[in-house]
């Protein structure tokens, strides 16, 4: 590989999400200043600046789906996700039901916890729990919602919420550490799922906010004993909400009303939170995590956000630091026509960030879905675009694989998906932020009948399409 390199004064290498290479031209020393790359001397006046030439294609990650997990026998009304530090996948409904417990004990009218190995293998539905004598049987209560939400504190012991209760689990033994019957009336309505500090200060807030006087994100120590409120009237409607490490920033999730994400700020833990910023307007957000490996804020968006270049299902991963959306997938809906209530209500990773798993809120889909990290798939090449562009997919007609390349002349927000003729769509190749380039994406169709499908490219400058035809 030849590598030319431009130096430039002040300036650092800048890597951000697939952006691998970008030189700064700002400051640049362009007198007398000489590279010397294997034992020639180059004026800097000369070049202006460098290029990065390479023998092959760059291999940018992206998200695989693996479909329903473990199975599609378990059905919807996901309203909580957790990863252990064991690896175990936790899962609880928002819907109530009648469950029988390993022992053979039948539970009615609760919401249990489901725990999973990695492999997909059952480990134990926890229905009732023992907190220093008291039982609970999750999700039993007023109201017809059961689970509210998961959190994890830092230890990776599990709050499981419900309309008017919380409770620490513990994540090895499944014994209760503590319980607050209060949550409903601290908060002011219904509470959204729980967020956790890396203290292990927990943070709870209203479904219903609104701006009312009579809600309020409180805040809880490690025994749920509440220390205070945070905010007051935060706005709208919303059913998870999440915090910084160190608990002194709030990220407010409403999925009606202004949508997007409301920023809270306190100057240390002694401090007041006041609203500093806002992200991702028009995002309707009804689950939120953070990838504990990248450090990048997840959310999902559906179909009744206002701004309409996030698409429908689909989870973002938000660099809070620079407010840039720097990777994505895409659930495709699960039922065709789609359902009133696909609705995503819950996301989770792996400790590695390298496994996705989200649920939905219907009761007609599968519990959870899977999705992972990938080393190929989508290549940038060395092409310079020079405007926007995309190419035949080849070959064509095809069998069940084809290439198709697209060029953006500037960074931005990509999506390149593909569409049957009744304009639904079969799937997503590309939902991101991506640099200035050319790339090539392999589309397999394996899945899918033989026909005639469209794949469109859409920028937000430009939309472009153009048709392929499936022969098997």
């Amino acid at each position: 590989m030849l590598l030319c390199v431009l130096i430039c004064k002040n300036s650092v290498p800048h890597i951000m999400g697939i952006n691998k290479y970008k030189i700064k031209k700002e400051n640049c020393i362009t007198n007398e200043t000489q590279i010397t790359i294997g034992g020639s001397m180059l004026k800097k006046a000369t070049y202006l600046f460098a290029l990065i030439v390479m023998t092959a294609s760059i291999s940018i990650a992206q998200w695989k789906y693996e479909g329903p997990w473990p199975n599609d026998l378990r059905k919807g009304g996901t309203h909580g996700i957790e990863v252990t530090p064991d690896g175990k996948i936790w899962q609880a409904s928002y819907y109530k039901s009648n469950f029988i417990k390993a022992k053979g004990d039948t539970i009615k009218n609760g919401s249990p916890i489901f725990v999973f190995h990695p492999d997909g293998s059952k480990v134990d539905t926890i229905g009732i729990v023992n907190t220093n004598g008291v039982l609970d049987t999750l999700g039993k209560g007023g109201g017809t919602s059961g689970c509210r939400g998961l959190g994890q504190d830092g230890d990776g012991n599990i709050y499981f919420i419900s309309t008017g209760k919380i409770i620490k689990i513990d994540y090895k033994t499944y014994q209760g550490l503590a319980r607050n019957t209060t949550v409903g009336t601290d908060v002011g309505s219904s509470p959204a799922g729980p967020a956790v500090s890396t203290d292990g200060t927990v943070f709870v807030g209203p479904v219903v906010g609104n701006g009312s006087a009579n809600a309020r994100i409180v805040m809880y120590d490690k025994n749920l004993t509440l220390l205070g409120t945070a905010v007051t009237g935060p706005p709208a409607i919303a059913r998870t909400m999440k915090v910084s490490k160190d608990g002194n920033t709030i990220y407010w999730t409403p999925f009606t009303g202004t949508h997007g994400i409301f920023v809270y700020k306190r100057p240390d833990e002694f401090g007041t939170f006041t609203l500093a910023d806002s992200l991702l307007k028009g995002m309707s957000v009804e689950s939120a995590a953070w990838n504990p490996a990248t450090g990048l804020f997840w959310v999902s968006n559906d179909k009744r956000g206002t701004e309409k270049k996030y698409t429908h299902l689909t989870w973002y991963g938000v660099n809070v630091t620079t407010k840039q959306l720097v990777d994505s997938f895409t659930l495709a809906s699960p039922i065709v026509p789609a359902a009133a209530d696909e609705l995503p209500r819950g996301i989770c990773f792996s400790k590695d960030g390298k496994t996705a798993y989200v649920g939905l809120f219907g009761t007609a889909f599968a519990r959870l879905f899977k999705f992972t990290k990938t080393g190929s798939g989508i290549e940038k090449l060395d092409e310079i675009p020079t405007g926007y562009d995309l190419s035949q997919n080849y070959p064509n007609p095809f069998n069940p694989t084809t290439n198709i390349k697209f060029s953006i002349p500037e960074q931005g927000f990509v999506s390149l998906k593909v569409y049957n003729t009744l304009g639904q769509e079969v799937a997503t190749l590309v939902n991101e932020v991506k640099s200035s380039g050319s790339y090539q994406v392999d589309f397999n169709a394996s899945n899918l009948s033989s026909g005639i499908y469209i794949y469109k490219l859409n920028t937000g400058k430009v939309s472009l399409s153009k048709k392929m035809l499936l022969v098997k």
